[in-house]
């Protein structure tokens, strides 16, 4: 068994906000208001990177006294969203925004750069129906900050990245309809933007604020160990007062102390400095065995700090299972619908854990599909792979049980739930417009291209599937070839095969369209009459031309109100064109063909 360590005493990162955002300050004596704008890009699916603006407020100290913690800091912040990712949200029945947000943020002293990473709470606040931007307010705490002398000179607080964590909620008080009802969105401060929150003084400590000692883990369990073998731990000591810590002492006592070593480089510490005490169990004697490392300090309020430790002396290894989790929430599908997880089982003893069942309670709406635990050395793991299929919209329970050779543990259960819901419809009819062009190589010519798209997005996938439209239209080409050089005209009309299907991620549409393209008549002008010299209802490509077209780089394809594809494809020679369908298909033949649509949806 892996030795365990209890903290004493830690910081904990208490709930807070929202929408972008970050930190502040609180609590802190003569504290100033401060405030920052920054221009995020958020990922939302489907519609791809949205601007968000994220105002922060805070109230920070000028000055910060080594010795002293810079905080709890409080945020204040007003996080403005788009009117793309309200559509976005109200698309998929969104009608509150929920959440939490992670935030990246750094603390950069003269000595070093301090992570800071804050959990952030969205405030609940509502989708508006209107059209237009609206505002997520958010408020919350980021964790303590102690600096040492080496720290002393100008710091400051920059905003780095946020991690969005959404869960967008109906009406009911359900998630919204996937993919909107939860998602996880990376969102970066966007470049040339001054990200510095506040920039702040560290000054040394005052002599009247007295030394202090904190100490962690506050105990320690090195679990199972085998005779002869051995086990170790650090303990951190470290000066959270102003004076200069004395570390008088560090020994060991109690009934085992002699199965317990420790070493250290503690002596004298000042403000926010620290020092390691090494702290190794040899287990010499079967059995548990228990002692206390005690620390002597000048702390006047603590001037000893004492640590429990404990150990296990086996007279040969045995195994230990130690699971991924106790348990598993398959969470909310549709009925009809199955979802799957996975159990890894560790051996973290020293001998061969021998799995001997893998079983469940009911075999009902949950199966086990697959297993490979059987013998696994030490160190090594295996998985178990369920599955959850949801036969009704009824909460459903099971439990996993795997029985071992462990000597504590013999027999493990992990607990399984999920719950079914109704299927949803979760496509959206988009009827377009189209308007563009097409350039065709061969005969150096543009002709303009208009039409309808009858698409069914798939929200959940970002699938779509249309049936596409192109009306007919004409270009002009050169023949040198005849009697003389004329101008021709060609009129051109589309041929769909099958559906268009594409999809629609992050923003960016691919789609595939398939079409025959036919040229029903080609006439030339002479003396003001366009005399016809080819074409013919049976007159178009030998084969179906495939249009793949795409957003280009740099733009966003939004399902409501649509957006630019392009591509690039190959034109195969015409046939059944009359006596000049070699000549014709001089100039309409070839690679180097480009199209470029515009569609939107219609009103």
């Amino acid at each position: 068994m892996n030795h365990t360590a209890t903290p004493f005493p830690r910081n904990r990162l208490r709930a807070a906000i929202a929408g972008v955002v970050l930190m502040t300050a609180h609590g802190a004596a003569n504290a100033d208001p401060v405030s920052l704008v920054l221009q995020m890009q958020c990922p939302f699916p489907l519609i791809g990177d949205q601007p968000i603006l994220a105002t922060i407020n805070a109230d920070y100290p000028a000055e910060v006294k080594v010795g002293e913690s810079l905080g709890p800091i409080t945020v204040s912040t007003i996080t403005r969203v788009n009117d793309t990712s309200r559509q976005g949200l109200s698309l998929m029945q969104a009608k509150t925004v929920t959440g939490e947000a992670t935030s990246i943020t750094t603390i950069s002293t003269v000595n070093r750069d301090i992570p800071n990473e804050v959990l952030l709470t969205i405030e609940p606040t509502a989708v508006p129906e209107v059209t237009g931007d609206f505002d997520v307010p958010a408020v919350g705490d980021a964790p303590a900050v102690d600096f040492t002398l080496a720290d002393v000179g100008t710091a400051k607080l920059t905003i780095d990245d946020l991690v969005l964590d959404l869960v967008n909620l109906k009406s009911d008080g359900t998630p919204a309809n996937p993919p909107i009802g939860e998602f996880t969105s990376d969102c970066t401060v966007e470049e040339g933007q001054n990200n510095v929150l506040h920039t702040f003084e560290i000054v040394e400590g005052d002599v009247n604020i007295p030394q202090d000692i904190s100490v962690d883990p506050a105990s320690i369990d090195f679990g199972d160990v085998q005779l002869g073998m051995s086990e170790q731990t650090d303990v951190t000591v470290s000066n959270k007062g102003g004076d200069i810590l004395g570390i008088n002492g560090v020994t060991l006592s109690g009934a085992d102390a002699s199965e317990f070593v420790q070493t250290n480089n503690c002596t004298t510490l000042a403000a926010g400095e620290s020092c390691n005490i090494s702290v190794t169990y040899a287990a010499s004697e079967e059995g548990a065995q228990n002692a206390v490392l005690s620390i002597a300090s000048d702390d006047p309020d603590t001037p000893n700090v004492t640590i429990d430790l404990s150990g296990n002396g086996l007279v040969e290894p045995v195994s230990d299972i130690e699971l991924s989790a106790e348990e598993i929430d398959f969470g909310v599908i549709e009925i009809g619908n199955s979802a799957e997880r996975t159990l890894t089982v560790t051996n973290t003893g020293g001998a061969s854990l021998n799995v001997t069942s893998v079983a469940l309670a009911n075999n009902g709406d949950f199966i086990i599909t697959g297993t490979d635990c059987d013998i696994v050395a030490p160190e090594g793991s295996c998985s178990v792979t369920m599955t959850y299929t949801a036969n009704s919209s009824d909460a459903s329970s099971d439990v996993l049980t795997i029985e071992s050779n462990d000597p504590d543990e013999a027999s493990v259960a992990v607990a399984l739930s999920g719950s079914g819901r109704d299927p949803v419809d979760n496509t959206l009819p988009i009827v377009m417009d189209v308007d563009g062009s097409t350039y065709v190589a061969a005969s150096d010519n543009t002709l303009s291209l208009t039409g309808t798209i009858d698409s069914i997005l798939d929200l959940s996938t970002g699938m779509i599937t249309a049936d596409m439209m192109l009306n007919p239209t004409s270009g002009t080409f050169h023949i040198s070839q005849l009697f003389r050089k004329l101008t021709a005209t060609a009129y051109v009309e589309f041929e769909p095969v099958g559906q268009t299907t594409g999809s629609l991620v992050n923003g960016k549409l691919t789609a595939d369209s398939t079409a025959y393209v036919k040229v029903p008549k080609v006439t030339v002008n002479i003396f003001g009459l366009p005399i016809p010299i080819g074409g013919g209802d049976s007159c178009r490509t030998m084969d179906p031309v495939t249009f793949t077209v795409a957003t280009p780089d740099g733009e966003i394809f939004q399902p409501l109100n649509g957006g630019r594809l392009v591509g690039n494809y190959e034109l195969p020679a015409l046939d059944n064109c009359g006596l000049l369908t070699s000549v014709l298909s001089q100039f309409l033949a070839g690679p180097g063909n480009s199209i470029d649509l515009d569609l939107k949806p219609q009103q």
